[in-house]
């Protein structure tokens, strides 16, 4: 069985500082370009687990952490810093993120070298 990779989706300024990706409604329609979505359970509609987003697509879980917020219950939410993508088959899953970064000019960083690439 292959190993799961997993990467962490960033987006960088000019002075490689970590700016947010967007609101969690943009990062939500962003990912939906590429595939990508939620599951429509639990009570917002991004699945059962309290205080975690999941989006799923080709070969990828996306978990995007979500704070206490009553935008969320307006689809908007709070910003979003980061998001953990594992990849459950790279074969499909890692052209869908190296497009995605692509379009959305964020990075790939692998967590277990520290390198950011996409």
């Amino acid at each position: 069985m292959a190993k799961k990779r997993t990467v962490v989706l960033t987006r960088m300024d000019e002075q490689g500082h970590m700016v947010p990706l967007g609101s969690l409604r943009e990062v939500r329609d962003i990912m939906s370009r590429c595939n990508l979505a939620p599951d429509g359970s639990g009570p917002h509609g991004y699945g059962e687990r309290l205080g975690l987003a999941l989006l799923f697509g080709p070969g990828l879980v996306c978990e995007i952490a979500l704070q206490d917020d009553p935008a969320i219950n307006r689809g908007e939410g709070p910003e979003v810093g980061q998001v953990l993508v594992s990849m459950t088959d790279e074969d499909f899953g890692f052209p869908v993120l190296l497009r995605l970064c692509r379009q959305s000019k964020w990075k790939m960083l692998d967590p277990e070298t520290g390198r950011s690439f996409g």
